[in-house]
């Protein structure tokens, strides 16, 4: 095994401000934080300090969805950050009647809930 210095840029000292000087021009590096696609889950207090549970699948493609189960246990369905919709709502779009979604839930009774 053999040690070599490989040279990979120059990086310019930042300043009291927090900027950078390149060229004699005053520069402000800005990182932008892209979420990889995937499936996130989160937990967070919401207004009235009540837990609410989210997952957000992010795909390679297109927009991403959101399911969020509120304190009465109800779940719900956001798309590209859009208005929330009922799970049911969403399931019937995409071609789903009400027998098929309970039938082959694990959780059948929560759908139930919905009726409150």
């Amino acid at each position: 095994m053999q040690e070599q210095i490989i040279f990979l840029g120059s990086i310019p000292l930042m300043n009291s401000l927090g900027s950078f000087i390149v060229n004699g021009i005053y520069r402000i590096v800005i990182n932008q934080i892209l979420q990889s696609p995937g499936i996130y889950y989160r937990s967070e207090l919401d207004h009235n300090g009540i837990l609410v549970y989210t997952g957000t699948i992010i795909s390679d493609w297109g927009g991403r969805l959101e399911l969020e189960i509120d304190r009465k246990a109800r779940i719900w369905a956001r798309v590209s950050r859009k208005k929330k919709i009922s799970i049911l709502v969403l399931s019937s779009a995409m071609g789903l009647d009400l027998r098929e979604v309970i039938d082959n839930a694990c959780y059948p009774e929560i759908f139930f809930i919905f009726s409150e």
